[in-house]
């Protein structure tokens, strides 16, 4: 068997060659601004790929309401958003050195403490009555303010995910 060395050393040359060349970068056809991250909670509020039976009753439910599956997930995705940030809101009402209320943002509230004070009790029945209604009012009123803007926030959000599918 007869060895070529001008062979040898042209493979040599050639596979070496290509070790010094940067490799080839591919950009997306189209940028996002925001990151997807695989554990980033993008399917909450929706059933996982391995459940069939919960696709399935997801597409009969959004077929019931007139909605393609995405805006079906979509608008599971906003309430559970939705009601996160009403349970995890805190407002109160009173005075904390008398008699207080601290309250999340649901109607009624999941989350209620009230808080009287030795110098609420010595007020009296009726003065700590009157004073735990004004301050239940208090809070109520607050937390009302609190879902008018999450439920615009969550319709804003809504909207934007709309315009990023292409459909509004």
């Amino acid at each position: 068997m007869k060895f070529s060395t001008s062979a040898f050393v042209l493979s040599c040359l050639l596979a070496s060659g290509s070790a010094f060349v940067p490799a080839l970068v591919q950009t997306p056809k189209h940028k996002t601004l925001t990151p997807q991250f695989m554990f980033g909670g993008a399917g909450e509020g929706v059933p996982s790929e391995d459940d069939p039976e919960a696709l399935k009753q997801m597409e009969q439910a959004a077929k019931a309401m007139g909605m393609s599956v995405d805006e079906y997930k979509l608008g599971m995705k906003a309430r559970t958003r939705l009601a996160k940030q009403l349970d995890d809101a805190r407002v109160s009402g009173g005075d904390t050195d008398k008699v207080a209320i601290e309250r999340d943002a649901n109607n009624p509230p999941k989350h209620l403490e009230i808080t009287i004070t030795d110098a609420g009790k010595a007020l009296g029945q009726e003065k700590v009555s009157s004073e735990l209604v004004a301050a239940l009012k208090s809070a109520s009123e607050e937390a009302r303010k609190i879902r008018m803007d999450a439920q615009k926030g969550m319709m804003q959000f809504i909207a934007d995910e709309m315009k990023s599918m292409g459909k509004a």
